[in-house]
């Protein structure tokens, strides 16, 4: 049902909920409070007296070496506090190997608390893989299906031939992502609209939708909600994360900041169906784009640049 006074109420809501959910920290996070755990169960196996000793064990395990200063061994009580995380995927790998995890706790390890995909395809063997051809498959497909909902007024206003829209994949891609975030008054967004502002993101475009090296979970969940609208559901998103090797949306997960953006794009998926009008598709969308807008514009005011998930720096001129 479309009510005015019903998608303000649920924009106020979302906003009132960003503010809360973009303040956290690394050592509150249930991931961290899940990563203690093994490091306890450890200590508990070898008999260890501290946790110190502990730290001491895992950075010999990862580094082959002993530690010959105790400050050597910060990084591990760092990751074990939830100060920092490992630096890579390499190094969390090898924390979870030193930890003696499980299989099933590994895939935990990297999808939620690294917050990073289960796989990674970085080479050309990779990239050729069964699993890889598969999930790419995905992605065109969600391409075509974006392209072909573009309305052709929209397409003929950013000069590109309704029939020519798959050569442009990038540029009306690019142009949309501005519906999403807010803008710097200094440009006019018709400035931004221009096929040349957008030439340099094509690389890391084209890399992104074949799955080519290490693409962050927020990166892909933005394409998702772009790709998928106006059609966009809560559903839709956690199949296609779970899909393609990323942990699904959460109410409990947190980024490595500690920001609770999983419960936010929860609910912001949520109040979409709510106000989503079948009838006028393109219509409901406009208010998705302007929540978004609104809950960047704060997050922009309270500088909390991780919970900017429809941002990405080379919209910035």
């Amino acid at each position: 049902m479309e009510n005015k006074e019903q998608k303000e109420e649920i924009l106020r809501e979302l906003l009132e909920m960003a503010e809360k959910c973009a303040v956290g920290s690394g050592a509150d996070r249930p991931e961290v409070k899940w990563l203690q755990k093994k490091f306890a169960r450890m200590q508990r196996k070898y008999m260890l007296k501290n946790k110190s000793q502990v730290d001491g064990v895992l950075y010999e395990r990862m580094e082959g070496h002993q530690p010959k200063t105790a400050t050597e061994c910060l990084k591990i009580r760092y990751w074990r506090t939830g100060r920092y995380t490992p630096i890579n995927r390499e190094q969390c790998l090898r924390l979870g190997r030193a930890l003696e995890l499980t299989d099933e706790e590994m895939l935990f390890l990297m999808q939620g608390y690294f917050d990073h995909s289960e796989n990674v395809y970085d080479t050309q063997e990779k990239w050729s893989s069964a699993s890889c051809v598969e999930k790419g498959s995905l992605l065109r497909q969600l391409e075509e299906s974006y392209l072909a909902g573009i309305p052709e007024e929209e397409v003929k206003a950013m000069n590109i031939r309704p029939g020519e829209r798959e050569k442009y994949f990038r540029h009306i891609y690019f142009t949309d992502a501005f519906h999403y975030v807010t803008v710097s008054g200094e440009h006019s967004m018709e400035m931004l609209r221009k096929h040349i502002t957008s030439t340099r993101y094509d690389s890391e475009l084209r890399r992104q939708m074949r799955l080519q090296g290490e693409i962050p979970r927020k990166t892909m969940l933005r394409h998702l909600l772009i790709l998928n609208a106006p059609m966009v559901s809560l559903e839709t998103v956690n199949r296609q994360l779970d899909f393609l090797g990323y942990l699904p949306l959460s109410e409990d997960h947190t980024l490595t900041g500690g920001e609770r953006l999983d419960s936010l794009v929860i609910r912001l998926l949520e109040g979409y169906g709510e106000v989503f009008n079948p009838r006028q598709p393109r219509r409901s969308l406009c208010w998705l784009q302007e929540a978004c807008r609104e809950m960047d514009r704060l997050f922009v005011e309270m500088k909390r640049p991780r919970m900017r998930f429809m941002h990405f720096k080379a919209l910035e001129l």
